[in-house]
């Protein structure tokens, strides 16, 4: 009996020692000299870049070490989220997701992405960029109805801009045409500025971009913003009606922002990088600078943001299939 119980108690601390680097390694989170890197899969100079370098300095300050943002465009968003999904989680690595851009990557077989939606773990939501059509103020479509008729009248003609293949635009633009039983002509192009200047250029008839984008152009009166993609009128566009309102089935289309990291990591740290994000984003500069984007400041904690992010899942496999259908 001694002889089986001396080999129980060294079975048991066998695994005590297996486990202790890791919690000792989680408890020492972050390591004094260490810098944590922000993957921003996409263009310096962005929507979520700028937001990514608002946050970045408040984080820095409450956990006590360097963060270094890296920029990792390409292949709409994959190049950067494929890099975060294989990296070591240890708390180091981390990426901005912007859904629902993240799931049409991997939900989308064409994409060979070689990462799901389990090779991510989320940390925090911290702003939501609702989505909006847009025309010049010039153009002949003074409501959305008028857009939608002369659609109906002119099957694939009028020329309809997205900030990207399967990007959340281009998302809003399926979205918006399969409410309004229409069909457009969709040019796809790599980023929101580039469709901004396409639209203002007269290249394109109407597009699709976030509210954000779309604030400095629309107090010039150079556009006019014909309706909202949300459940909700905006408080940066006092007056626009959302696309429901105005008698269009739309679901809510915009992109939501947040911090993840790849799965595994220990959940001490999760919540120590949850509890700093939540902090930050109640910093009144950080607030105040998000609005002059036209950002919507929302936290989700961990649980409620992967609860989220499985429901943009579900409710994008219909779009991304009706994307699949059209050239890139």
């Amino acid at each position: 009996m001694m002889r089986y119980t001396l080999v129980i108690v060294a079975v048991v601390l066998a695994g005590l020692w297996a486990v202790a680097p890791a919690a000792a390694g989680a408890a020492e989170y972050p390591a004094k000299g260490r810098t944590i890197t922000i993957i921003v899969p996409s263009t310096a100079g962005g929507g979520t870049d700028t937001a990514t370098r608002l946050i970045a300095p408040i984080l820095e300050k409450d956990l006590g070490v360097s963060i270094q943002i890296v920029n990792k465009p390409g292949a709409s968003m994959q190049i950067g989220l494929t890099q975060v999904a294989a990296a070591k989680p240890d708390g180091y690595t981390l990426v901005m997701s912007v859904l629902p851009t993240a799931a049409s990557i991997y939900l989308d077989p064409g994409r060979k992405a070689t990462f799901t939606r389990k090779n991510l773990q989320p940390i925090a939501l911290i702003y939501e960029a609702p989505f909006c059509v847009w025309v010049l103020a010039s153009s002949p479509y003074k409501t959305l109805k008028d857009l939608a008729d002369a659609a109906k009248a002119n099957p694939e003609k009028i020329k309809s801009g997205t900030t990207g293949y399967m990007s959340t635009g281009h998302f809003a633009n399926i979205e918006f045409q399969r409410a309004a039983e229409v069909k457009m002509a969709t040019v796809n192009f790599q980023g929101g500025g580039p469709a901004i200047t396409a639209l203002l250029g007269g290249h394109i008839d109407v597009a699709f971009n976030s509210i954000g984008e779309l604030l400095g152009h629309n107090k010039s009166g150079a556009i006019r913003i014909l309706g909202v993609m949300d459940e909700q009128e905006s408080g940066f566009l006092p007056g626009v009606k959302t696309l429901a309102a105005q008698g269009y089935k739309a679901q809510p289309i915009g992109s939501d922002i947040g911090l993840s990291s790849p799965a595994g990591l220990p959940r001490e740290i999760v919540d120590l990088l949850t509890n700093s994000v939540r902090k930050a984003m109640g910093d009144e500069n950080f607030k105040k600078k998000m609005a002059e984007q036209g950002n919507t400041v929302r936290y989700l904690s961990p649980q409620d943001y992967a609860a989220h992010w499985d429901r943009v899942d579900a409710r994008f496999k219909s779009l991304i299939e009706i994307a699949k259908q059209q050239p890139e």
